[in-house]
């Protein structure tokens, strides 16, 4: 009797990721810019998406939540065709209401806000170049948590930030 051969094939293994999303914060302009993020599956760096979502600053702490959730659940996995770019590439910065990336980094806050696993079931958030200070600040919320909750605890983040004060 014959038997068959059979191939096995292995299964491709589950692609397993930490998302993250940008926040930039301008007290001057009174608003939020919201960069999601994508990663670049070859060369393993993350860009912002083309699509930034802008939310006043002075809107409910729910708004704030609900536009950080809804931005960090767009996260994705696709190949930047054109490489990493200049700074005035930025999607965030063509958003803004500042001409130059200078002026950009001057009247913005970034705060970066990622999965601490790639559950994606705890996020971290955190201060980015915090200058001329050099000290960051870093917290822990649940990605379950209510979203008046989360964007209470941006806000905190922002305005505890250490600045240099003159």
């Amino acid at each position: 009797m014959k038997i068959p051969s059979i191939t096995f094939k292995a299964p491709e293994p589950e692609l397993k990721v930490i998302k993250s999303v940008t926040v930039y914060i301008s007290e001057k302009h009174s608003e939020m810019i919201i960069a999601p993020i994508s990663k670049e599956p070859k060369d393993s760096y993350h860009y912002e998406q083309k699509d930034c979502e802008i939310i006043d600053l002075t809107s409910s702490t729910e708004i704030i939540g609900e536009a950080i959730k809804r931005n960090f659940n767009k996260f994705d996995i696709k190949e930047k065709k054109e490489g990493m770019g200049k700074k005035s590439d930025w999607p965030a910065l063509k958003v803004s209401k500042e001409k130059s990336g200078r002026g950009f980094e001057e009247k913005y806050r970034r705060i970066s806000i990622r999965g601490i696993t790639d559950r994606n079931s705890t996020l971290k958030i955190e201060t980015v170049m915090n200058l001329p200070i050099g000290i960051e600040l870093t917290s822990t919320i649940s990605a379950h948590c209510e979203p008046s909750e989360l964007g209470n605890r941006i806000l905190k983040i922002y305005r505890s930030e250490i600045t240099e004060r003159k």
